[in-house]
């Protein structure tokens, strides 16, 4: 199907790819170089760590909101499990997660992020805001409000990392903001 609807010959696709999961890795691969040459030009011309993590959040939601298509080829790819060979989706999760990471460590050793903060817990709160986002917009099709989806997860992980409100809310409340932007993210 896929060398029929390029108009070409099938073994021209085993020629150079040897898999369909090959052919889907170059796919991808194409894909999130596009998101990494944007993020690379544009990080570094963004004032401080607190600001260069709200925009690691807002232009992920870009990606996921431009191409629905690109969206299901990420989560089935995603979703494949093969422990000799990780999906290039994990291994693009890891890169951007290693991104967010040295900006959170940024902001706690400028002191602007609670020195108690844990960069992982924090990326995995990133990431599932984030999946919950790409889910919905897959299952109804619902155009994403990139702004306000990013402030709402940006207050949220702030409010619990931001060193001028390390006493004012207890991880409880974080918790429970957490859960309230996710339900607003996905209507039932």
């Amino acid at each position: 199907m896929i060398a029929r609807d390029a108009g070409i010959a099938e073994g021209t696709i085993y020629r150079y790819f040897d898999s369909k999961r090959d052919l889907l890795d170059e796919v991808l691969r194409r894909h999130y170089s596009v998101l990494f040459d944007d993020v690379q030009q544009t990080l570094p011309n963004i004032e401080g760590p607190g600001n260069r993590l709200r925009y690691l959040i807002r232009r992920i939601l870009l990606m996921i909101s431009e191409d629905r298509s690109m969206c299901g080829l990420r989560t089935i790819h995603a979703r494949q499990v093969d422990n000799e060979r990780p999906s290039l989706s994990h291994d693009q999760n890891r890169r951007m997660a290693i991104l967010m990471t040295n900006e959170i460590k940024a902001g706690m050793a400028e002191g602007s992020f609670r020195i108690d903060t844990s960069p992982s817990i924090v990326c995995y709160m990133i990431g599932g805001a984030v999946e919950i986002t790409e889910y919905s917009f897959m299952k109804t099709g619902k155009a994403i409000d990139i702004d306000q989806i990013t402030e709402s997860i940006w207050r949220t992980i702030h409010g619990g990392m931001s060193s001028s409100d390390a006493t004012a809310e207890s991880l409880t409340g974080l918790v429970e903001r957490f859960e309230k932007a996710a339900d607003r993210l996905d209507p039932k």
